[in-house]
């Protein structure tokens, strides 16, 4: 009798245990960072900045992944269009802010976000064939909405108008 209680009480245990895994995140606004409490921007580096949408990714890790990858993709994509495939070096990574739970500033949509920031040493190596503002601007449109570049010298934030 004992052992059959333990099991009932165990069985209800995992049910309700699963049905925590199964429910879809209900983030509540008290747990997300406001976009002002984010640090701001080194103007000497270049910035690769994603407010990617949380439907997107459900962890701070999956999210972190997922721009490092679609960067990545771009990266290569870009220097298959510009430098005839040869790849193509950033500058060193000197940190990175996130992923931080936050909502997208309104210019940007104000969806619920993961907003990561990745910093490098400014400048591109590798790619003789174009310039650092030519392989941006191509960067930037093979880039999805969610991510933009801000580079040191600021020139495409600044005439693209798009948030940091």
């Amino acid at each position: 009798m004992i052992i059959r209680t333990l099991a009932a009480i165990i069985t209800a245990t995992l049910v309700a245990l699963q049905g925590c895994a199964l429910t879809p995140d209900t983030t509540t606004l008290t747990d997300q960072q406001t976009v002002t409490a984010i640090p701001a921007a080194d103007p000497a580096l270049d910035h690769y900045i994603a407010w990617l949408p949380r439907e997107k990714a459900q962890t701070a890790a999956v999210a972190k992944a997922l721009t490092h990858i679609t960067l990545s993709n771009a990266r290569e994509q870009t220097a298959a269009e510009l430098c005839d495939g040869s790849p193509v070096i950033n500058g060193k990574v000197t940190g990175s802010i996130g992923p931080l739970r936050v909502l997208a500033p309104l210019s940007a949509g104000g969806y619920p976000a993961w907003y990561y920031r990745i910093s490098q040493q400014p400048g591109l190596h590798g790619c003789t064939e174009t310039d650092s503002r030519r392989f941006y601007q191509i960067l930037q449109a093979n880039l999805p909405v969610w991510m933009h570049i801000k580079t040191a010298e600021n020139l495409l934030s600044s005439a693209l108008n798009l948030p940091e």
